[in-house]
């Protein structure tokens, strides 16, 4: 089941990194199959997990979409397939890479000439591509 969590992960990050969007299709193609493995591996322990969802959901409500609505889906739906610490060691690495992208956006901003880095934004998914690599070989 985690090798298809992992084909989920990669369809998401690609769609993140190409339209900035996390497409439904995806969300009812993974829940389906995940809802199945949750209640096959105890309940419980997923819905923990889905707090971290929840959690983001309610970020990307407060601050009007500035962390993407698709993000809190994507860790809510990977609650079926993961449990609290893999979810919380997922959103940890996967906000590690994704500061050191933004440290790079801003560096190169200041070195050119063309202006800031006001507007850009950080595909979170395709952050969290290679931490989920990572829990799927460990």
């Amino acid at each position: 089941m985690r090798w298809f969590w992992l084909l989920g992960l990669t369809l998401a990050a690609w769609e993140d990194l190409r339209s900035r969007e996390f497409p439904y299709w995806i969300f009812w193609l993974w829940l389906i199959p995940g809802i199945g493995h949750a209640v096959t591996d105890g309940f419980l322990g997923h819905l923990e997990a889905a707090s971290v969802g929840v959690g983001l959901l309610l970020v990307s409500r407060a601050t009007r979409g500035a962390l993407g609505q698709g993000d809190g889906l994507f860790f809510l739906l990977s609650a079926c397939y993961l449990d609290l610490r893999e979810i919380g060691l997922l959103l940890m690495m996967s906000l590690g890479i994704s500061s050191i992208w933004s440290m790079v956006i801003v560096l190169r901003s200041c070195m050119s000439q063309t202006g800031g880095s006001r507007g850009r934004t950080i595909p979170l998914l395709a952050c969290t591509w290679l931490p989920g690599l990572w829990l799927v070989w460990r």
